[in-house]
């Protein structure tokens, strides 16, 4: 039996949503190595490594031609997180929203959770921390408004 539908027939899809679904068919629709190449173009072969569990590099290239990482889910999900985070600003944000602090985790630094954690334990927080980081539009209006308050 079919699932209903959440939306309305014929209701506009928001576009945070359409975000969501697109990334998630990304990262679950590509093959592994395809994943490893986006990640490495959106995130740096260093951040791969570490969210693959491995310390060199060389280990992340190996995936993308003959070798098969062992924490393909980890790796897809942080596509997700990376293709959400990038279509709400640019490339360096979503490097820099992987590596700082984020105060939706309780101050956790989301690669660090991604690399110590088991990936059912944090996915539910990621995914909510990804939902609320702003667009870039929201965030240059966050900037200007707080330097007009000083």
């Amino acid at each position: 039996m079919d699932e209903p539908s959440r939306e309305q027939p014929g209701a506009e899809v928001p576009e945070d949503r359409r975000v969501e679904v697109r990334a998630h068919e990304i990262a679950m629709g590509s093959n592994i190595r395809e994943v490893v190449s986006q990640l490495v173009d959106a995130l740096g072969a260093t951040m791969v490594a570490a969210l693959g569990g491995v310390s060199e590099t060389r280990a992340v290239k190996q995936w993308m031609t003959d070798r098969e990482p062992q924490r393909q889910n980890t790796l897809r999900f942080a596509l997700q997180l990376a293709c959400i985070i990038g279509e709400k600003s640019d490339r360096d944000t979503a490097r820099a929203w992987f590596q700082g602090v984020n105060p939706h985790l309780n101050d956790a630094v989301p690669l660090l959770l991604l690399r110590e954690r088991p990936l059912l334990d944090v996915q539910g927080p990621l995914m909510s921390a990804a939902r609320a980081f702003p667009r870039k539009s929201q965030l240059v209006s966050l900037v200007t408004k707080t330097h007009t308050q000083l």
